[in-house]
């Protein structure tokens, strides 16, 4: 008989067993997965804070989410993530001399884009890590890029793979034609407002006048040699001050503060324009230089206003005189004489400023576009000698007629400097208005509780410095209201 095969048909009860049984094996299978998922959790959490990465929304920093980097493949060769660190500690230990605007709750983080290879160890491939310090956020970086943007004027940033470019392109939508962009100089104010270019005649006039200092050059080389030496003793430093007799009386003022406080003035040499100015000065007991061929066309009255033409003509001594001192070799504290010394700020510049620049400016206190990125008071700056600042000075000598055409070197000054930042490696360090040391007259005009602070004596200062005035008489009549005239 063929043999037969028995059919099992399980019972109620062994089904209720197994399915009792497999739901078991299920609920320990998820429990001990669950754990198992719970404790690589914590061991990422360890490794994040060990690291320095911490947690943020999911947007920005899902450590855990997909490895898969966001970046597609046509951005490769550009970015491989992103990381954030605080923008103060950044700015402390990539410190490009600007003067920095307090931080903000929307403002207080910069963000690092990071090409291959340079992004911090265990930072996200799929948001933005928050990394704690500056210096783990760039472990793996050889070179950093750093860009200062403002976001209020509706901009947008383009990174574009490329050979290197040193400057930041500008383009601006024209109002007129809402479809067409136009690339635009750095300080435009409208799509249709062409930037100011001196006119031939200034050239042409510039031109004589550089080369009348130019073959003076070693005539005035030979006689302030042995001056300055003198003067600039054993520190090798010199205070640089240039006047006419229109502003004698602001001369006069500053050496009578100075005085009145027991401050040496020995260190300053004095540009006269004029023998009247020179004659003063060294009965004040300053040391005077006057050169009858190099100021013979320099006027003697006070400047009307900023930037007219006798301002102007001040503006090109005053190249002259820290470009042939620095020529000489010695390190300069220019300064107008619209100025009250409280202390020596030479001690400032000498034991107490930040190492490592090679000019250092009061802050003007405008922070615009214009004046972007060192916001410079050409009447207050201290500078050392190097090449770089010998290279600047012989550079900005010949911008006489631009000088003449924007009416003063301040804005000048300031763009041929962060060219000569990026083209030459000078460092210029701009200190910042917040800071009590230097004020001027944005504090006057801007920062009323800081001066009361100052008249009271709740902040000493090294020095006031009665900028933002008009002409002459306004300067005269502030410092009357500060009982210091």
């Amino acid at each position: 008989m063929p043999r037969q095969t028995k059919i099992f048909i399980p019972s109620l009860r062994s089904c209720l067993s197994h399915s009792i049984v497999a739901l078991l094996a299920f609920y320990l299978g998820m429990h001990i997965g669950s754990a198992t998922t719970g404790d690589a959790k914590h061991e990422d959490c360890l490794q994040q804070k060990k690291l320095g990465v911490t947690p943020s929304s999911p947007l920005q920093n899902n450590f855990n989410a997909s490895r898969q980097n966001v970046w597609p493949e046509s951005m490769k060769a550009l970015f491989a993530g992103a990381s954030r660190v605080s923008r103060d500690e950044f700015m402390q230990v990539f410190d490009i001399g600007v003067p920095l605007d307090k931080s903000t709750s929307q403002n207080h983080e910069v963000l690092l884009l990071h090409g291959p290879k340079t992004a911090p160890t265990m930072a996200s491939a799929t948001g933005i890590s928050q990394i704690q310090t500056v210096s783990q956020a760039t472990e793996n970086c050889k070179i950093v890029k750093q860009i200062l943007l403002d976001q209020s004027k509706q901009s947008c940033l383009a990174l574009v793979g490329q050979w290197e470019s040193f400057h930041v392109h500008k383009w601006v939508r024209n109002d007129g034609h809402p479809a067409v962009f136009e690339n635009v100089p750095r300080s435009h104010k409208s799509i249709d407002d062409e930037q100011s270019f001196p006119r031939h005649g200034q050239t042409v006039l510039m031109a004589k006048q550089y080369w009348h200092y130019v073959d003076l050059l070693d005539e005035l080389y030979a006689e302030l040699k042995p001056i300055a030496a003198e003067i600039a003793g054993s520190d090798n430093t010199l205070v640089i001050m240039v006047c006419n007799k229109g502003q004698s009386m602001l001369l006069t003022n500053f050496v009578c503060a100075a005085k009145s406080r027991n401050i040496n003035t020995s260190k300053i040499l004095l540009f006269a324009s004029d023998m009247y100015t020179h004659r003063l000065a060294q009965s004040l007991g300053l040391r005077s230089y006057h050169h009858e061929k190099l100021f013979k066309d320099t006027p003697e009255q006070a400047a009307k206003d900023y930037g007219d033409e006798r301002f102007k003509a001040m503006m090109l001594i005053k190249i002259y005189a820290v470009h042939i001192i620095n020529l000489l070799g010695h390190d300069v504290l220019f300064q107008d004489t619209d100025m009250i010394w409280f202390k020596d700020p030479l001690v400032y510049f000498q034991k107490q400023v930040p190492q490592g620049f090679d000019l250092y400016f009061q802050d003007d206190g405008q922070h615009t576009s214009k004046y972007a990125p060192y916001s410079p008071n050409t009447g207050f700056y201290y500078m050392r000698y190097n090449k770089r600042t010998q290279f600047l000075m012989s550079h900005l000598l010949r911008l006489g007629d631009v000088v003449m055409n924007t009416g003063s070197h301040q804005n000048v000054m300031n763009h041929v400097m962060a060219e000569h930042s990026s083209w030459r490696g000078l460092k210029v360090k701009t200190i910042n208005r917040d800071e009590p040391d230097f004020p001027c007259g944005y504090h006057f005009h801007e920062r009323k509780q800081f001066m009361n602070d100052m008249l009271s004596g709740k902040i000493k200062p090294y020095i006031f410095h009665m900028s933002w005035t008009k002409d002459k008489d306004e300067k005269i009549k502030y410092l009357q209201q500060l009982s210091e005239w």
